[in-house]
């Protein structure tokens, strides 16, 4: 039977020794590096962030035995050019997603805690859930009573945050904690336009305003 498959991909899914597939594999890379890097491109940011997408994405190409590459199936329906593009942009967004998925606690960088505490309250505030945003005020922090009030909006916001999908914690991040444009958040977590962006930001913070409603956060007092 003819290998349909191009020949760089090929020769690397054949070759046997160890001194061989490295040959190979810095053929393929060669091949299709110029259209990887097009890809992580793509994705915004600076060179250096461009450059980690890339070198995720050959990493990831490889793992396994390069397991990826060999779920590739010439069927004549589609190039490889093609299918592999397909496949390097939903590397780079799990890339985003290893890097912004999951939320600190406020206690584990203290250096940091401003920042986030003032994210969280331009997130409550945006939420719309009736609480006392006064409460979240630094000079707040010294009365007992609002300390409770504030550990408890937050509790209840880190939760409803961790319920959600990774791609909708991740364009929380980015937009409510990185401040990144919303061009560039549609961009980044592949939105074709920054409406549809927009539209889904507006579901996922009413779902996380009733997530806190759930939770009982929906009156000043506690």
């Amino acid at each position: 039977m003819t290998d349909a498959r191009p020949a760089p991909l090929s020769r690397l899914l054949n070759a046997e020794e160890p001194s061989a597939r490295e040959a190979c594999w810095a053929d393929f890379v060669s091949a299709y590096s110029r259209l990887i890097l097009h890809v992580a491109r793509e994705m915004g940011g600076e060179h250096d962030a461009a450059m980690d997408r890339y070198a995720f994405v050959l990493e990831q190409l490889r793992r396994d035995d390069c397991r990826r590459l060999r779920s590739y199936v010439a069927d004549g329906r589609s190039e490889f050019s093609t299918w592999l593009v397909v496949v390097a942009q939903r590397l780079c967004r799990d890339h985003l997603r290893h890097r912004y998925g999951r939320m600190r606690h406020p206690e584990s960088d203290p250096a940091t805690y401003d920042d986030e505490w003032a994210a969280r309250r331009r997130l409550v505030d945006l939420i719309g859930a009736e609480v006392d945003l006064s409460s979240l005020s630094d000079e707040g922090r010294d009365d007992p009573e609002s300390t409770v009030r504030v550990a408890d909006v937050y509790s209840a916001l880190e939760f409803a945050l961790a319920e959600l999908e990774g791609r909708d914690r991740l364009l929380i991040k980015l937009r409510y904690e990185d401040d990144v444009p919303m061009p560039e958040v549609a961009g980044l977590l592949g939105f074709p336009t920054r409406f549809h962006a927009y539209r889904r930001l507006k579901d996922v913070l009413s779902a996380l305003r009733r997530a806190l409603e759930r939770q009982g956060i929906e009156e000043a007092a506690p």
